[in-house]
């Protein structure tokens, strides 16, 4: 009987390890890679089905970059996105950047593994449903913002005051008031109350993102 390859691609060792086992034990095939770079190896060496692939692989190309160069050179691999990010924004991407083929879940929204296995099966027959979309979720987390707000808000959680800001996106700092102004109106956070408005839009990315304030 075939048995099925599969590329997990993690940049957490435990995480890494823990996934190629749930799979082996399902009757997968398994190599394993902490980056990019490993992960393309891994494909020229083992032709395989599909890739389980996170976004954030540290230094280098993330998930997204990663995937488009394999869609180019091996366009019948399937990929499976397993990540923290609720979706491409967070990384300063378009939903448009995503194929229909691919499968997009939320590590902190899988219910068990069995989940991840449906949509590994679901992208082989190409048969993607919205339950392996969890990028188009209208529910996710900052769904209203838009990229542009995303990434103004990303800045903002890493400490950049609106004048630093500004400098890095080239604009003036009247219009990083206004984006903030909107990010605070979309997250309903009333700035007129006690509190810091700027640490409380901070934390609610953090909370989105599945990362520390070290992380950002």
């Amino acid at each position: 009987m075939y048995q099925r390859h599969i590329v997990v691609v993690e940049d957490e060792a435990l995480l890494r390890d823990l996934i190629a086992k749930t799979l082996e034990a399902k009757g997968f095939e398994v190599t394993t890679a902490a980056n990019a770079a490993d992960a393309a190896r891994a494909i020229r060496a083992h032709d395989p089905d599909a890739v389980v692939l996170d976004v954030e692989l540290g230094p280098g190309p993330n998930g997204f970059d990663f995937a488009e160069s394999l869609r180019a050179t091996s366009p019948e691999v399937g990929i499976v996105f397993l990540t923290n990010l609720p979706d491409p924004r967070f990384v300063g991407r378009d939903a448009s950047d995503l194929p229909n083929s691919i499968s997009y879940l939320r590590k902190s929204q899988l219910v068990d593994t069995n989940q991840l296995i449906q949509a590994i099966e679901a992208v082989l027959k190409e048969s993607i449903s919205a339950e392996f979309r969890h990028d188009l979720d209208k529910d996710r987390p900052l769904s209203k913002l838009s990229k542009k707000q995303i990434s103004v808000l990303q800045m903002l959680a890493s400490g950049l005051t609106n004048s630093q800001i500004a400098e890095r996106r080239g604009t003036t700092i009247r219009a990083v008031e206004g984006i903030v102004s909107r990010i605070f109106q979309s997250l309903s956070i009333d700035v007129q109350a006690d509190g810091n408005a700027r640490v409380e839009a901070a934390a609610a990315y953090l909370r989105a993102s599945g990362k520390t304030f070290s992380e950002v």
